[in-house]
């Protein structure tokens, strides 16, 4: 065998390997993935990444934020969440999914506290290629009636409806990212509920 065809071989197998292993880790639940990051694997490190990615992403954008400002927030909760990895525990049984999303949450509270925040809210459409073109504009139209009320509910309000309907996370898990209790978590929605009931009306 030449030299030339044994690299060709052994890249080849470099990267089936690299492939297998990522397999391996996909398969991976959270806390088995976190524990290999523990340890500095990072590969473990980018499956989590692209796992929560846009979902945090999604949660930025629902809470006001344009999309540049949504990715620099998701950048920096898993550049935090890298550099602190060693010092991570389970807080009060909370799972890591909570944890990152509690982490992402407040980011962005703190963003939009500062006096050059700029609101940018928005619904991802997802047009249905089946539908006509009447009921697609008329889809859009909800949408935006959608958009314009939920942003009249206040900030805790507007976190409540993204984690519950738009992370479709129950009640338990959205309490707990938002450090409230589930009796509270579930007030919150009924009022928020209550609300964009009332504003649709006048849109």
């Amino acid at each position: 065998m030449s030299v030339g065809l044994r690299q060709a071989v052994s890249a080849s197998s470099d990267t089936s390997d690299m492939v297998s292993a990522k397999e391996v880790l996909n398969e991976l639940d959270d806390n088995a993935l976190v524990a290999h990051m523990v340890q500095g694997d990072k590969g473990a490190y980018r499956v989590i990444v692209e796992r929560y990615y846009r979902g945090i992403v999604g949660i930025a954008r629902r809470m006001g934020l344009v999309s540049g400002d949504a990715e620099d927030v998701a950048q920096d909760v898993f550049v935090r969440v890298w550099l602190h990895r060693e010092k991570w525990r389970a807080d009060g049984g909370a799972t890591f999914k909570t944890w990152l999303y509690r982490v992402a949450v407040n980011r962005v509270i703190d963003l939009k506290r500062k006096p050059q925040f700029v609101d940018g809210t928005e619904l991802d459409e997802v047009p249905d290629e089946t539908m006509s073109a009447v009921d697609r504009l008329a889809q859009h139209q909800e949408f935006k009636r959608l958009r314009i009320a939920i942003k009249k509910l206040s900030d805790q309000q507007q976190i409540a409806i993204n984690l519950f309907y738009d992370r479709e996370l129950s009640n338990q898990e959205a309490s707990a990212i938002m450090g409230v209790s589930v009796n509270a978590m579930e007030s919150l929605l009924k009022r928020a509920r209550k609300r964009l009931r009332e504003e649709l009306k006048t849109i």
